[in-house]
């Protein structure tokens, strides 16, 4: 059998020391402090770090914002890969084996010196699904949690109750950023998006589904697409 080909990374600078990389459907995060490096996932696989090495010199550290295969497929070739202990299970249910991971805590900062990010648990999409909090530069890395196009919430892992809270959430703390980096579709949303997201995910919950369209053909029989303004999700009714 013919070994899959991956695609390729396309590095693109956002700003200084801050860099987004292209991976044909999912994104990761880069970003350069003054002693180390913080890459924000690890993408389906291939090459990672020599891109990476390419933007900076500096030692580069490791976050997953949740372990979805898309976004930890290059995590063995970096020293150091921060999870939250919330998603451990998850793990090791996808890919039959416990995670070397150093645990990442609700509140925990990780200090660049030019950039400080607070952890921000998000469960829902993922039992341990974290957001990247920057206070100061007013934004928000929001993994899968928040995107423009349909979030996976069918399968074992997913939650949709779990997930509205952590909407809700995002929600109360809107006064610390303006925007959000997505790992998929649009890249920068404002956070308004999380109104939209908010309505769709409490009517469902309270059994309000919009009609049904067809999701992708690769997914199960039983997974339809539900919609509403800007917010969709991938569902099993």
């Amino acid at each position: 059998m013919a070994e899959r080909q991956l695609p390729p990374y396309k590095a693109e600078k956002v700003q200084d020391g801050f860099w987004m990389i292209d991976q044909q459907g999912v994104r990761c995060f880069l970003f350069e402090g003054e002693e180390d490096a913080l890459l924000v996932d690890a993408g389906f696989g291939g090459d990672l770090r020599s891109v990476c090495e390419e933007l900076t010199d500096k030692p580069i550290r490791l976050i997953v914002t949740h372990a979805d295969g898309d976004h930890l497929g290059a995590k063995d070739q970096f020293d150091v890969c921060m999870m939250h202990p919330a998603e451990f299970s998850y793990y090791a249910s996808r890919h039959q084996e416990q995670i070397n991971a150093v645990p990442v805590w609700e509140g925990d900062v990780l200090d660049l010196g030019t950039y400080q990010f607070e952890v921000v648990l998000l469960s829902g999409h993922t039992p341990g699904s974290i957001g990247l909090l920057e206070r100061e530069k007013r934004f928000l890395i929001g993994g899968d949690t928040v995107q423009s196009g349909p979030v996976y919430m069918f399968g074992n892992g997913r939650n949709l109750p779990a997930y509205l809270a952590a909407i809700r959430k995002l929600q109360a703390m809107g006064a610390d950023f303006d925007k959000i980096y997505s790992s998929h579709g649009e890249m920068v949303l404002d956070k308004d998006i999380l109104v939209d997201i908010e309505i769709l995910a409490d009517e469902i919950c309270q059994g309000e589904w919009p009609e049904p369209q067809e999701a992708p053909a690769h997914m199960p029989e039983t997974v339809k697409t539900y919609a509403k303004g800007r917010a969709a999700f991938y569902l099993e009714k």
